[in-house]
């Protein structure tokens, strides 16, 4: 969250475009995107045509980042087993 906090404002990025489910599912390692997708905005990204930019980074200074144009995609509940 340190490290994602110090980027949003780097980026001058106010916080509603910068979405974390930290608190509620802690370090998920691969799965955080997905999981962050499908739990706090899935209603914008079964409603809207959006454009987002995915951005992640790990250990050993791994990282990744991904343009993607949306346009009412379905994206399901999250389903805890």
């Amino acid at each position: 969250l340190m490290m994602n906090e110090k980027i949003r404002k780097k980026l001058k990025l106010p916080l509603e475009k910068v979405p974390y489910n930290l608190k509620d599912f802690g370090n998920t390692s691969c799965a955080s995107i997905p999981l962050l997708m499908t739990t706090n905005i899935r209603k914008s990204l079964n409603s809207n045509n959006l454009e987002i930019v995915l951005c992640a980074f790990g250990v050993g200074l791994s990282w990744a980042s991904a343009y993607l144009k949306l346009d009412n995609i379905v994206c399901s509940e999250l389903i805890e087993l």
